[in-house]
């Protein structure tokens, strides 16, 4: 089915919502999914299979430890895409475009992407992010290429500099999204109109991956 974009940020933000983040940090991955999908990338698919793996996760094993270092580790062994990516953002009005990153099992790589663009825009550097599937460089533009975007989990390097032989990505103003994964994340995004109950509150939908704790 052919999807708006809009429709896809939507649909995403709600979803990561239902998944337990917290609706700033949902409004993010929202964001992040509408540009993956607007360069046909399978943002929809990805963040789909993100949340399912790491439904109920306690957000504080995936979220990155020390970030003033440059080797980034998640206390669960996994790191959230979505919370490290918003961390180079904020790095980046910094210190980050001064350094090399290299993030330690970065669950479902791709959601990153759009992140690394943020970064490389608020830091006024070009910046290159590398994995065992991709890679791509955001300078004047956008250039990259991957293999493999559904990768589940891979290491990730944030290197300043520009990649001028990678191919320019091609854009879009819809995205076909299959009828499965939009269920999966409407599946998720449902848990967003569910009523509070104390039992909700307390152990509730997707309330594992909360940045409230």
């Amino acid at each position: 089915m052919s999807w708006s974009l809009s429709e896809i940020e939507g649909l995403a933000r709600k979803a990561a919502r239902g998944g337990g983040f917290s609706w700033g940090m949902a409004e993010e991955a929202g964001k992040a999914v509408r540009w993956l999908a607007s360069i046909k990338l399978p943002g929809p698919e990805a963040l789909a299979s993100f949340l399912e793996a790491y439904d109920r996760t306690p957000h504080a094993l995936m979220r990155p430890g020390d970030t003033s270092i440059n080797t980034w580790r998640a206390k669960g062994g996994t790191i959230c895409p979505i919370s490290a990516g918003a961390a180079l953002c904020d790095l980046a009005q910094s210190d980050a475009p001064s350094r090399d990153i290299h993030i330690i099992g970065c669950a479902y790589p791709l959601l990153l992407l759009p992140f690394v663009r943020g970064a490389s825009e608020d830091g006024g550097q070009p910046e290159r992010m590398i994995w065992n599937a991709g890679v791509f460089a955001f300078a004047a533009d956008v250039r990259g290429h991957t293999d493999a975007p559904m990768t589940a989990c891979a290491d990730v390097q944030i290197r300043a500099g520009t990649a001028d032989d990678l191919p320019l990505p091609s854009c879009q103003m819809r995205y076909d999204l299959a009828e499965g994964p939009a269920a999966r994340l409407a599946l998720m995004a449902a848990r967003t109109y569910a009523p509070d109950t104390d039992e909700s509150r307390t152990a509730g939908a997707g309330a594992g991956l909360s940045d409230n704790d």
